[in-house]
């Protein structure tokens, strides 16, 4: 193994381990020697690859808000038609549940990406602008795949696509906060 790969491989285990320390905890409770138990390095090789603790977070958090692991990542529609971007979106819910559940972490999904939200919008304040541009994204995704499906009629002096894609960007929220307890299938909404 190359060098460069042995050290993007340290640095990829440091972000790996820690991440789950920050979704759960006050970003001023963890501490070096937290780190260093949930990583199994020492402090010296996690400041080889990082320059201290709001490095770690930074970029530990940017990692998990731009991934699926994430419920509140907008997921691009990519020409989907509603019930495939559903069936998208329940893949990415699930894959978040299991992730968060690897970890023994056992609050619900949507409270911790709001959790990690208010954690990184504290320490970093630029994080914002990645949020914003997420949530923007999730309406003009689903207004977007509303827009792709044959089926799906607007009166449009009634509800635009961009309102029904509110809707149901809203509903996705309701089962991500209720998962795993809820149904999975995809509601029949009427907008005419």
């Amino acid at each position: 193994m190359k060098p460069q790969e042995k050290a993007a491989g340290t640095k990829e285990k440091i972000l790996t381990r820690v991440l789950p320390l920050f979704l759960v905890n006050n970003y001023e409770s963890i501490t070096i020697g937290l780190m260093e138990d949930a990583t199994r390095l020492t402090r010296g090789t996690i400041y080889r690859y990082f320059n201290n603790k709001e490095d770690i977070f930074k970029q530990a958090l940017f990692r998990y808000y731009d991934s699926q692991q994430n419920v509140l990542f907008a997921m691009d529609p990519d020409r989907y038609i509603l019930t495939e971007y559903w069936k998208l979106k329940i893949q990415q819910l699930e894959s978040a549940y299991l992730y968060l559940r690897e970890y023994g972490i056992l609050v619900d999904m949507l409270a911790i990406s709001h959790y990690i939200e208010v954690q990184g919008m504290r320490i970093i304040p630029t994080f914002r602008d990645l949020i914003v541009s997420h949530k923007h994204r999730n309406l003009k995704f689903w207004s977007l795949v509303l827009r792709n499906t044959p089926d799906i009629t607007l009166n449009t002096k009634k509800i635009s696509y961009q309102r029904a894609g509110q809707i149901y960007h809203g509903l996705f929220m309701q089962l991500c906060s209720n998962y795993p307890n809820v149904k999975l299938t995809l509601p029949n909404i009427s907008f005419s």
